[in-house]
């Protein structure tokens, strides 16, 4: 163990010469714990070394404080310019189509009128890429083959023939020429997405609790509800 032998107060440094002489274990520029504080705060040299150690910890606080809002912003980041949310939120509207489809018995193909033997997607008439304003929008979104949505894409022509025999011309050219004209452009920010996804979520999972009429009315009324579509 080694032993600590005190030393004169006698002061180093720019505390040179403030020292009372008397020794001491513990001293900081030389100065015991008596005179350290007396010249600290009584002598233009200790001023300065206050001054320059407010200015040091000022600058540490602030850099902690902005990493600490740094953290927090990113924690509290909207879950919003997350590609996965707008994904989630696309699957979801998908399966509510399928839902609704499936609430009045549409058991078949809207673009081949062939029975459901494989998996079903959420097709859309106009397609995300050619309008990506209506890729939310229920009446844009029916029920289809996976094979006719994916592999024998691109047959529009049917898929509005499926819509007239479904539904009658008039809803056929509401959503292939009115639908455009009406929705150009959303002006959906990413930061609502989190919340319309959470809407989206509640009317799939109280679906079966929810009463409709016919298919066009469960689609104009979910458009409203999740209000993308206003």
């Amino acid at each position: 163990m080694i032993e600590i032998k005190p030393k004169k107060c006698k002061g180093t440094g720019k505390a040179l010469s403030h020292g009372c002489g008397n020794l001491a274990l513990k001293r900081v520029y030389g100065l015991c714990m008596e005179c350290y504080p007396k010249w600290l705060f009584q002598t233009d040299e200790g001023q300065e070394v206050v001054k320059k150690r407010t200015i040091k910890s000022k600058k540490e606080t602030e850099k902690k404080e902005r990493k600490e809002w740094k953290e927090k912003k990113e924690k509290l980041r909207p879950i919003t310019h997350s590609k996965e949310i707008k994904k989630a939120l696309g699957d979801q509207i998908q399966k509510l189509a399928r839902m609704i489809d499936s609430r009045f018995d549409f058991d078949t193909c809207i673009d081949c009128g062939k029975p459901f033997n494989e998996i079903i997607d959420g097709g859309h008439f106009k397609s995300k890429g050619s309008n990506a304003s209506l890729k939310w929008n229920l009446h844009n979104i029916h029920s289809q083959r996976r094979h006719c949505n994916g592999f024998a894409g691109g047959k529009q022509r049917q898929f509005f023939l499926g819509l007239v025999i479904r539904y009658g011309a008039e809803y056929a050219e509401m959503v292939d020429v009115e639908l455009q004209q009406k929705y150009l452009y959303i002006g959906l920010k990413n930061d609502e997405i989190p919340e319309k996804l959470k809407i989206v979520r509640e009317i799939v999972r109280n679906f079966d609790s929810y009463v409709f009429s016919d298919a066009i009315q469960v689609r104009e009324l979910c458009n409203n509800l999740i209000g993308i579509y206003k």
